[in-house]
């Protein structure tokens, strides 16, 4: 009874404004019982969607007595977004609003003789896109709605050439992709009474609600999509939604999902999509391929509309949802080691690094979508305190310069990369992660330049260290920093020197500089650029869907130039969000970390010696903490509390079976012995899926 009551509220909430669910209208089409509530969570779904009448006006003034849309080009076959599906997604908002009892054209007799005509001029021409996407899943998907909502007025002859089109989708594939597919299998089952079909299209989609090998949710959360790439944003936020409909949808019928299935929705977002939610932005690294205008705002308001129909379906767990819904109320930090992607949060900023390797793709380029995007996984970090720094910045972007990345500065225009094709000759990528603090580290390798990287995420501090930086060309090599939009003044600091409003600094050395609420602090001298010109952009050049209109905009960039040729090269930087020039200044005098930054060792260290981290980049004993010696390459985050040593490990190979360690003084510890004043232990590590997980360990002191 409880569940039952759950779904039906449900359905009152499925949309944001969403009228009451209309028991007056009397439908004339009949179902068999198996299918009768199944066909009814449809029925409500979709006539409590909620439609303004001022839109329904508009496309009653755009509809031409032939059934067409004058605003729609239907020669148009281009693969992204292809905009005559426009017309489908026309008419089922037309037959919303005629089965809406709060709309002024509900039963408009007109209305229904608009939808037929606007209906048959789709069916009669069977539109046709080159890319298969849109047969088989985008075209069934907006069809079947208006086919259900106009179903009792449909013609023998409406429904045969409706079929045609409807059995193009087919129970295939993996994945997202599935998913879709097999959602249209399942509604169109229904529509043609097909019992034993929506039973099969109901398990191909619970087939999906697992951890998977291939594409699909992965062993850490994440999502994966054409091959092993990070899609939280695409395919990932697609399946969520799809997801909970479909399971709405089948709620208290003989096809709905299985009791374990809520919780695996339930991960999906706690363990998973609420880490890339942030102050109403969704994470640009977390984005996929689709960086489109308003994107970040629109796939935060899609997850969040997922996490509010959630609350209602798994109401037990309503106070852990809406704290998702909290940007400050996550305070932690995770690795997602299937995908090379940590995120570091408190209450008042966000950071994300995203990286790829020989296991891991970095990015795609499909259907002429993020054609600019050949370095997007290179170790692109981004920092936000209010959530709004690159909302819409793609237009404007130096994409050879993107925040976080070492590359070379050639004059070459960016390739075009496929999916599955870009990953990077590394091998040693991934990061560590005790729930608070994390290390993300990348031994960078392509196209002819070597570069060792790695961010320690400590507190409310990102320590950033580059070492061993080579490459044989006649170009510059650059570490960008960041690349945003200028807010306000840029504030420099050298030695006990201030200067205000500067808009470029070539080649400067400055002990930091203040942004936008956000520090950088330089603790060597470097070759540090940064410039604040009004750059002219177009959407065109990210994604050719877009017309190539030009905009502008003031745009800040700051990066570190190891020159041409560079041998060994190094770089070393603090980012402090939500700075202020008096942090800035404290910082410059006592600098809050010791930090090694060798081609062997990086390593970061509290002053008071509580926190640390390192990155063995070859078997050896640190030069931190008394000295920590391993026996492979791994990385090491410590936190030491009284009598107790705190150790998370990891291995971003992803190939190790086991670790050796030995440590100074006396701990016990599983797998241990004590000799002549040091501790030695083996650390087992994860296997199969979870090779790459951290592992944690607690020392007791004797």
């Amino acid at each position: 009874m409880k569940l039952q009551r759950n779904f039906l509220f449900l359905m009152l909430l499925i949309t944001i404004g969403c009228n009451k669910f209309n028991d007056k209208k009397e439908v004339t089409v009949s179902y068999p019982q198996n299918l009768h509530e199944f066909h009814k969570n449809v029925w409500t779904y979709y006539t409590n969607k909620n439609v303004e009448d001022a839109k329904i006006e508009d496309l009653l003034a755009d509809l031409a007595q032939n059934g067409a849309f004058t605003t729609i080009d239907y020669t148009n076959k281009i693969r992204s977004n292809w905009p005559v599906k426009e017309h489908l997604q026309n008419v089922q908002d037309l037959a919303i609003n005629y089965n809406n009892t709060s709309s002024k054209y509900y039963q408009n007799k007109k209305l229904s003789e608009q939808i037929h005509t606007s209906l048959n001029y789709w069916l009669d021409n069977d539109f046709l896109s080159t890319n298969w996407h849109d047969q088989q899943i985008g075209v069934p998907e907006l069809l079947l709605p208006t086919l259900f909502l106009m179903e009792n007025e449909l013609t023998k002859k409406q429904l045969n050439k409706a079929e045609v089109l409807l059995q193009r989708a087919k129970i295939k594939m993996s994945g997202q992709n599935k998913v879709w597919l097999s959602t249209n299998v399942l509604l169109r089952s229904l529509l043609f009474r097909k019992s034993d079909s929506v039973a099969l299209a109901s398990t191909a989609i619970q087939s999906e609600l697992k951890i998977a090998k291939r594409v699909g949710v992965k062993s850490d959360w994440s999502y994966h999509e054409h091959g092993a790439q990070l899609q939280f944003g695409n395919y990932g936020l697609s399946y969520l939604e799809d997801m909970i409909k479909t399971y709405t949808f089948l709620g208290n019928t003989p096809f709905q999902f299985q009791k374990d299935k809520i919780k695996f929705l339930r991960n999906i977002i706690l363990e998973g999509q609420q880490w890339i939610l942030y102050n109403n932005s969704y994470d640009t690294n977390a984005c996929g391929r689709q960086l489109f205008p308003n994107e970040q705002i629109n796939k935060a308001n899609r997850l969040k509309a997922c996490i509010q129909k959630m609350k209602v379906l798994d109401e037990e767990f309503t106070e852990a949802f809406n704290d998702a819904l909290n940007s400050k109320k996550l305070s932690v930090n995770k690795h997602f080691w299937k995908s090379d992607f940590q995120v570091h949060r408190r209450k008042d900023f966000y950071f994300s690094v995203k990286m790829s390797s020989k296991r891991v793709v970095g990015t795609e380029s499909v259907n002429k979508e993020n054609v600019q995007g050949y370095y997007m996984g290179d170790g692109v970090a981004l920092l936000s305190t209010n959530g709004k720094e690159y909302e819409n910045v793609f237009p404007f972007w130096d994409w050879k310069k993107l925040p976080g990345t070492t590359i070379i500065q050639d004059k070459k225009p960016l390739p075009i990369i496929k999916f599955k094709e870009f990953k990077t000759n590394s091998t040693f990528v991934g990061g560590v992660s005790n729930g608070k603090n994390g290390i993300a580290v990348m031994d960078y390798n392509r196209d002819g330049l070597k570069a060792k990287k790695s961010w320690f995420l400590i507190d409310d501090t990102i320590v950033c260290l580059g070492s061993g930086i080579s490459a044989n060309t006649n170009y510059p090599v650059t570490t960008a920093v960041n690349q945003s939009f200028l807010k306000g003044n840029v504030v420099v600091g050298k030695n006990d020197a201030i200067q205000t409003n500067l808009r470029k600094g070539n080649a400067i050395q400055p002990n930091w500089i203040l942004h936008d609420n956000i520090g950088y602090l330089f603790p060597k001298e470097g070759n540090i650029n940064f410039s604040t010109n009004i750059l002219e952009g177009s959407w065109n050049k990210v994604a050719k869907r877009y017309r190539p209109v030009l905009l502008t905009e003031h745009i800040f960039k700051l990066w570190i130039n190891h020159g041409t040729q560079p041998r060994d090269k190094s770089y070393n930087y603090l980012l402090v969000p939500n700075a202020t020039q008096d942090k800035m200044l404290r910082l410059q005098k006592n600098n809050p970390f010791k930090i090694i930054n060798t081609k062997q060792q990086q390593s970061v260290e509290s002053l008071d010696k509580k926190q640390a981290g390192i990155v063995f980049y070859k078997a050896g004993t640190s030069k931190i903490k008394c000295g920590i010696t391993v026996d492979k390459p791994c990385v090491v985050l410590i936190e030491e509390k009284p009598n107790q040593l705190m150790l998370a490990v990891s291995d971003p190979s992803q190939q190790l079976k086991n670790i050796n360690v030995t440590i100074q003084g006396k701990y016990i510890v599983e797998n241990s012995n004590y000799n002549k004043g040091k501790t030695q232990f083996t650390v087992n590590l994860p296997q199969g899926e979870y090779a790459g997980k951290t592992v944690e360990l607690t020392l007791e002191k004797i």
